[in-house]
């Protein structure tokens, strides 16, 4: 969904726009719940739990069109805090899909890039929530440190550090599972900005 879409209907929060912003988001936001819980029932109710705050406080949302991202720190911290009641993490392949500007070219391209994919995910879910939690508001949902600061309510230093770690582990569980084309490659990288 355009962000000018998201931005008139979070400012319009009616029920009408609720519903298309949850019918917008919530594939998405389940799928980053799923991955912390592993557990297809407890994932739909803090989703759901996850819309329904996210409603409640909308007024609390400054930039109207990163809804996306904010209700994805709200629900993964719903999720987290579910599992400290718990007392467990389990993690799945699910991630949200991230969006790739370069096309493939063949069949072989398509097939290494997405069993690049598969590792890179794998390495993923490896990462502590917290780790993890950061990785996929920078990455997959684009978000600037302080932004992602601003939403989770911790420092840029902390994100910073965080994101630094992330790539660490990455880069470790990476070496010992990955293919030599993945060497080749110099992704996962992006300015601080």
């Amino acid at each position: 969904m355009e962000p000018k879409a998201v931005r008139q209907l979070v400012a319009k929060n009616d029920n009408n726009s609720r519903q298309e912003l949850f019918e917008a988001f919530y594939r998405r936001t389940y799928s980053i719940v799923y991955h912390i819980l592993r557990s297809h029932e407890n994932a739909e109710d803090i989703t759901q739990d996850a819309f329904i705050k996210a409603f409640q406080n909308i007024h609390q949302l400054t930039d109207k069109a990163k809804f996306a991202a904010w209700l994805a720190v709200i629900a993964s911290n719903l999720a987290r805090n579910f599992l400290k009641r718990e007392k467990k993490m389990i993690v799945t392949d699910e991630l949200p899909e991230i969006n790739l500007d370069q096309q493939p070219n063949n069949t072989e391209d398509e097939a290494l890039r997405s069993l690049e994919t598969q590792i890179v995910r794998k390495a993923i879910r490896e990462l502590p929530p917290e780790q993890y939690q950061v990785v996929v508001l920078y990455y997959y949902h684009d978000l600037k440190v302080d932004e992602i600061g601003a939403m989770l309510k911790i420092s840029p230093g902390t994100v910073k550090s965080r994101l630094y770690r992330a790539r660490e582990k990455m880069s470790h569980l990476l070496e010992r599972d990955c293919i030599p084309a993945c060497h080749n490659s110099k992704g996962g990288e992006r300015s601080n900005d």
